[in-house]
C-alpha cells in the first residue's frame, strides 16, 4: 500500500496560504483537525497554548483526533503551525 503522501510539503503550504487569503479577512477563525498516534497528543495540545484542544480515541485506542479553533492573525500564522505540526512523528492533518 505504502506510504501515505506528505501533506506538509511547501508547496501545499504555499497554495494553502494563497487560498486562506482568498477566502478570508484576517484575522480570522480557522479550525485544525489532526490525527495522531495516542503517544503524541501532547505535542499537538502544545501548539496551541490557551486554546481547548478536543480530543476523541479512536476505536482502538491506537490514535486521537484533536481540534482546535483558534484566531489566526494571517494566512503565514497558520502555515506556521502546519509546518510545527509536521514534526510531529505519525501526525495526519485534515
Amino acid at each position: 500500500m505504502g506510504e501515505p503522501p506528505k501533506i506538509m510539503d511547501e508547496a501545499r503550504l504555499q497554495k494553502l496560504a494563497e487560498h486562506l487569503d482568498q477566502q478570508n479577512d484576517w484575522p480570522a477563525e480557522y479550525l485544525f483537525k489532526f490525527i495522531v498516534p495516542m503517544q503524541e497528543v501532547d505535542a499537538v495540545v502544545a501548539l496551541f497554548p490557551g486554546v481547548a484542544v478536543s480530543q476523541r480515541q479512536s476505536r482502538t485506542g491506537k490514535y486521537v483526533s484533536t481540534s482546535a479553533r483558534v484566531i489566526a492573525e494571517s494566512s503565514e500564522g497558520v502555515v506556521a503551525v502546519y509546518r510545527q505540526a509536521a514534526g510531529i512523528p505519525g501526525l495526519i492533518a485534515l
